[in-house]
């Protein structure tokens, strides 16, 4: 939430889901979940955006579709 609040844009999320509402994590799906729960969405009709392979199997797992956004440093032009 600080990265959020430091560039003036947490006002502009609904939800939030860190370390402290989940048990296990990635790959493991849990953070995934809670999320769409909070938001009373199904996991089915969810989009993750990831920039980690990990991150991509936790999405998976959720049963929701992914993209892979790479780090800048990954990224081929």
């Amino acid at each position: 939430m600080k990265s959020l609040t430091t560039v003036s844009l947490l006002h502009r999320f609904e939800v939030l889901v860190g370390h402290e509402d989940y048990t296990r994590s990635k790959p493991a799906p849990d953070a995934f979940l809670v999320g769409a729960e909070r938001l009373g969405i199904a996991p089915k009709d969810c989009l993750v955006f990831e920039d980690t392979e990990m991150g991509i199997q936790s999405a998976t797992a959720a049963g929701m579709a992914s993209v892979r956004v790479p780090p800048p440093l990954e990224r081929r032009y």
